[in-house]
């Protein structure tokens, strides 16, 4: 063995001075004197004279008030110490106005193993608590007295998981729960029991049981697992979940992998109920209104990651399948997965683009009244509510902005009445309060509606806008589902609607919105009778549709421009060019109140015997509009008749703004040709 080999310098106490090895003998005395000392006094101290200095520290870790109100027994002489804390209490934070303690507990049993805390184990073989008392409570501002931080969402890092310690025997008698969150609407008050063995007429040895109330609907929840005894932290304690609130029914059969991570759960859940969006007050997702659904999925927590997978189901009468992934390592929790639906069915999307929900039963049934229009809106009540074409569902603020969101769907079967779609697709993203579909789509066998959305929350207020284009639709498809149906009208229309508006529903958006919305037909067909009704030969116009004549007129353009100012739409540019007329459009469709008030009028190209003179007028509610002759309103028709001369001048503009490509239309470029030549 060479010199530099560290074996070769072990220490050798018998090289040292005599006086160096007696002073070394004497030093490991006095320490191993001291250690029995210590031991000596803590197995033999009076350890109620402990018990101030030993509140005074915990009550300065804690933030809140301790204290030991019974006696402080400590057995130390043991590998096993026992202790035994009699009347402990837990105060609330500074904020809490609640006289109730957080934590009170008549009596606290536990045993802890000694020398695995040298190494920073925490093992405890035995922990009995009797008679404990929790109350815990979250106000509005997010406030929680059991955490020593704000739980508002944001970016700032979240809390990890609890993870306990690992007990082998965990004993809870006469345990009570009261729960007040001011943000879920929770009210809870409930026992909790653990037992070393299954009694009489009970389920379960260890039992969570809740009643009370969510958004003012009743709530149950019971929770139960096997007994709390010689648990082992590799092998998973398993345990069921049922809660019923409101109309939800949730089930779940779980497993904690490593008693008693928190951090790491497995579950299988089936929840079914009438709205997703009552989830939130079990979930604190922000998910989207629906109709009934009925759904079942593995759920895995590992740390602050959540996924759901195996996810199958229904929403409506359309089926729901996909992952999700749940991060929440910040307050503000992120959402993101694949949805698929094989068969969906495009009424049930209604209520997630802003369609009331039906209420009955649901979490949602008590909620607060809806809020007044946006300020300045433009606003009348039409004559049914639920004749309204634009929704009044109000957004969620508080919702959107608790979380954010990355979620792809896509369904590939459709069924959307006499609308003919093969694929429905959008991706939703949602950032610190700005929520967006960019982009959605809905693909029809001819042509193709895609466009974006964009809903901005951070402010009071709401501020929206839409942004939507209708790309090669063959009209020839909207012809009805009976057998013999046939179209109204035939052509490919190109479209563009551009609108921004201030609301937390659809319909206020609508009532003050500005913006633009735009039709090109470049080429087309319409039945006869509605060209012969707008201003020539009327008997016979009449005749063809009590006949239902197949009779079908030729459009050679036709383009529309309505500018839309604070919530009405102003039909600037209306013009249809067919073989035998004319068509032009002027009047106003205000968005509030959903009314129409359009006149169209036609000018023969030739002679005709009978001719009226009068416009056509198409007034009422937009879900409900009433057609027809006025004869009383000649005056309209010099302001209509204006129109054709006047109204072709800007159609190059509403060609470039749906598609600058039209221009070169043949149709529509002799169309512009008409309109500089004035003829």
């Amino acid at each position: 063995m060479s010199d530099d080999d560290p074996a070769t310098h072990r220490p050798d106490t018998h090289r040292l001075p005599p006086k160096a090895r007696t002073a070394l003998k004497w030093t490991g005395i006095t320490v191993l004197g001291l250690f029995v000392v210590v031991l000596l006094v803590l197995a033999f101290a009076d350890w109620n004279r402990l018990k101030g200095p030993i509140e005074r520290m915990a009550s300065a870790a804690s933030g809140r008030v301790v204290k030991i109100e019974g006696d402080l027994d400590v057995h130390i002489w043991s590998f096993t110490p026992r202790v035994r804390v009699g009347g402990l209490v837990v105060g609330n934070p500074p904020w809490e106005q609640a006289k109730q303690p957080m934590v009170q507990i008549e009596q606290i049993d536990l045993q802890v193993k000694l020398l695995p805390l040298f190494i920073g184990d925490v093992i405890l073989p035995r922990v009995e608590l009797v008679k404990p008392n929790v109350y815990l409570h979250r106000d509005v501002q997010g406030r929680a007295n059991w955490t020593f931080e704000s739980t508002r969402p944001s970016n700032a890092p979240a809390g990890k998981p609890a993870k306990l310690p690992v007990v082998r025997d965990f004993l809870i008698q006469d345990g009570e729960l009261t729960v007040r969150d001011e943000i879920l609407k929770l009210k809870v008050d409930g026992s909790v029991q653990a037992h070393e063995s299954i009694g009489q007429n009970e389920t379960f040895a260890f039992r969570i049981r809740g009643k009370g109330t969510i958004n003012q609907q009743p709530f149950n929840m019971n929770v139960g697992g096997g007994p709390l005894i010689n648990l082992d932290p590799d092998d998973p304690y398993p345990f069921k979940v049922q809660v019923a609130a409101g109309d939800i029914r949730v089930q779940s059969d779980g497993k904690v992998k490593k008693p008693f991570d928190l951090g790491q759960v497995e579950l299988n859940v089936h929840a079914k109920g009438g709205d997703l969006a009552d989830l939130y007050y079990l979930t604190q997702l922000a998910l989207p209104n629906t109709p009934p659904f009925d759904f079942s999925a593995h759920v895995e927590r590992d740390g602050q990651i959540t996924t759901v997978n195996k996810l199958t189901g229904k929403v409506g009468r359309s089926d729901i399948g996909g992952e999700l992934r749940l991060d929440s390592s910040k307050k503000r929790p992120s959402l993101t997965g694949k949805l698929e639906s094989r068969q969906l069915r495009l009424m049930d999307l209604a209520a997630s683009l802003g369609a009331e929900p039906a209420k009955a039963g649901s979490l949602e049934g008590h909620s607060e009244a809806p809020k007044p229009s946006t300020e300045g809106a433009k606003e009348a009540a039409p004559a049914k509510a639920s004749a309204r074409l634009f929704p009044t569902a109000r957004l969620q603020v508080n919702r959107v902005r608790a979380m954010d969101a990355d979620v792809r769907f896509q369904a590939g079967s459709i069924d959307a009445g006499t609308v003919p779609l093969k694929k429905v697709a959008f991706h939703i993203k949602l950032d610190d309060g700005v929520l967006e579909l960019a982009p959605f789509e809905l693909e029809m066998p001819q042509g193709l509606v895609r466009g974006t959305a964009r809903v901005d929350a951070r402010g009071k207020i709401p501020e929206s806008k839409v942004d939507v284009r209708i790309q090669n639709v063959q009209l020839d498809q909207l012809k009805g589902k009976k057998p013999d149906a046939k179209p109204p009208l035939g052509g490919i229309v190109q479209a563009r609607a551009v609108i921004e508006g201030k609301g937390d529903s659809v319909h206020d958006v609508m009532a003050g919105a500005d913006g633009r919305v735009s039709l090109v037909l470049p080429h087309g067909e319409v039945n006869a009778a509605l060209a012969e009704l707008t201003g020539i030969n009327v008997a016979r116009g009449i005749g063809l549709l009590l006949k239902g004549s197949d009779d079908k007129t030729e459009i050679r353009c036709g383009v529309a421009q309505f500018n839309v100012k604070d919530g009405v739409m102003r039909a600037d540019n209306v013009v249809f060019d067919t073989k035998d007329v004319r068509i032009a459009g002027r009047g106003e469709i205000r968005l509030g109140p959903e009314e129409l008030d359009l006149s169209i009028k036609g000018e023969p190209k030739k002679l005709r015997l009978a001719r009226l003179r009068t416009p056509v007028e198409i007034n009422g509610h937009l879900r409900d509009p009433s057609i027809g002759v006025n004869a009383g309103k000649v005056a309209k028709q010099g302001a209509v008749a204006a129109a054709l001369g006047a109204v072709v001048a800007p159609i190059a503009a509403v060609i470039a703004f749906v598609d600058p490509g039209l221009a070169k239309d043949e149709n529509c470029a002799a169309l512009l040709e008409t309109a500089e030549t004035g003829s």
